[in-house]
Parts: structure tokens; C-alpha cells; sequence
């Protein structure tokens, strides 16, 4: 059983597939990286999305910091489209951008992250402080109804 399982995990793992690097088309890189500055300006939308979407329901009574969140959000988005269109012009221009490209990233999903993180706790305090109580499934128990 333990041979199985090893032999499950290196299959799992591709352990014995030879990798060849030499065989990536050179523009392969660039084009996932573009696609990496798409998915990031997606997220960062849509999070931005949620977070207003959060505002005016969930979050209706929360302090205004939370706008924060949404700040950072779109400044992410804008962040990853800046960083597409640097690297498509890098391209063009035939100069090096792994680096800033490296950087756009970082800074994108920093601020990400930090976004993530207010809108998560604005929504724990705000549960956390909130009078009223929680909402069933819609249905009520008979303990419920007296």
C-alpha cells in the first residue's frame, strides 16, 4: 500500500517527466505574464466589486475606512494594466522588464492582499458588534416561533 501511494504522489507531482526548458518558445514567458497583469486586473475588479457591493448592504453601518479596501483594489487594477502595457511596450522597444515586471506583480497582490484583509475584519467587527441576529435559512424552528 505504501509503494502505491508513493508511486500515486510522484505521478501527482510529474517525478518522472523530463522537463526541457530549451523547447519553450522564447515569447511563451511574455504571453503568460500578460495573462498573469489580466487575471490580476480581473480579481482587483472584482473584489472592488464585492466590497462596494458589501457597503451597501452588509457593511452599511461599517466606519468609512472601509472604502480603503475598495481604493486599494482599484489601484491594483490600475497597477496590472499599467504593468501590461509597460510589458507590451518593453517588448516592442526590445529592452529587458522581467524586474518591473516582477515589481508590478508584487505591488498588485500586496495590495490585494491588504484589501482582502480590511474588507475580512470590517466584516467580523461588523458581525461580531451587530444587534441583530442571525438570519436562518428561512425557515423557522417552533422554538424559534414562540
Amino acid at each position: 500500500m505504501k509503494e502505491y501511494f508513493r508511486r500515486r504522489w510522484e505521478e501527482s507531482i510529474a517525478a518522472d517527466v523530463e522537463e526541457r526548458p530549451e523547447d519553450v518558445p522564447r515569447d511563451l514567458p511574455y504571453a503568460l505574464q500578460s495573462k498573469m497583469f489580466d487575471q490580476l486586473a480581473t480579481v482587483s475588479l472584482g473584489g472592488a466589486g464585492l466590497t462596494v457591493t458589501l457597503i451597501g448592504s452588509l457593511l452599511r453601518d461599517a466606519p468609512a475606512g472601509v472604502w480603503v479596501a475598495v481604493a486599494l483594489f482599484v489601484t491594483s487594477a490600475m497597477v496590472a494594466i499599467s504593468g501590461n502595457s509597460k510589458l507590451i511596450d518593453g517588448l516592442f522597444r526590445r529592452q529587458p522588464i522581467l524586474q518591473r515586471s516582477k515589481i508590478h506583480v508584487a505591488v498588485c497582490v500586496a495590495m490585494i492582499g491588504l484589501a482582502i484583509g480590511i474588507l475580512s475584519m470590517s466584516v467580523y467587527l461588523e458581525g461580531k458588534f451587530s444587534d441583530a441576529p442571525a438570519v436562518s435559512g428561512g425557515q423557522t424552528s417552533e422554538a424559534e416561533r414562540r
